[in-house]
């Protein structure tokens, strides 16, 4: 196998002998899944596609053991390219990269989902969430929770207060129902007709 001649099936062969998925090596080239598929479905590789540079760049030569570059007078990448012109492009790969990931890193903290929070209903909340949270503005989404020790303080007390009347009412019912009991079974006592 030669880097001229290199198709997509041998493309794929490299990325599942290096234990990579398809997203995975995406991922790692900083493609999209969908353009590893595409060009692992392909007969023969465009040798000056930017997303086939990045995938062999991202697997490694170790995992394509018959890769060579060719050089610029073949039209293709080359390792004829002056060492200068080489780094200025990988900077500025790098640069779309970091770009990237930026945008997803925001992407993902603007991002809403479904509440999903039981209602009053016993169903679950179909709203969408405050972005980057995990609930809606009805259920805790805008809540920051306390942040200075007063109101920290404060948060405790009111948990210890509810726990208290929660364990009361708790004592109370259980109580109500031993009356119940008893009176039901002292109502369930059959007196004989002829001790009236």
């Amino acid at each position: 196998m030669t880097w001229a001649t290199i198709t997509g099936a041998d493309l794929r062969k490299a990325r599942k002998a290096a234990g990579l998925s398809q997203t995975t090596l995406a991922w790692r080239a900083g493609i999209g899944r969908h353009a590893v598929s595409y060009w692992e479905c392909k007969a023969a590789l465009d040798l000056r596609g930017w997303a086939v540079e990045r995938m062999v760049k991202a697997l490694g030569p170790e995992n394509l053991p018959d890769y060579w570059a060719p050089n610029a007078r073949a039209g293709g990448w080359g390792n004829s390219w002056p060492a200068a012109e080489r780094l200025a492009m990988e900077a500025q790969i790098e640069r779309q990269l970091a770009a990237h990931r930026e945008r997803e890193a925001q992407r993902i903290a603007k991002r809403r989902v479904i509440c999903g929070a039981k209602t009053r209903k016993g169903a679950p909340c179909r709203n969408k969430s405050e972005p980057g949270k995990a609930r809606c503005k009805f259920h805790g989404g805008k809540s920051t929770g306390a942040r200075t020790p007063e109101g920290k303080a404060r948060i405790v007390e009111a948990q210890r207060r509810r726990w208290i009347k929660y364990r009361a009412e708790i004592a109370e019912n259980a109580a109500l129902n031993l009356i119940a009991d008893a009176r039901a079974a002292q109502a369930e006592v059959v007196v004989p007709f002829d001790c009236l």
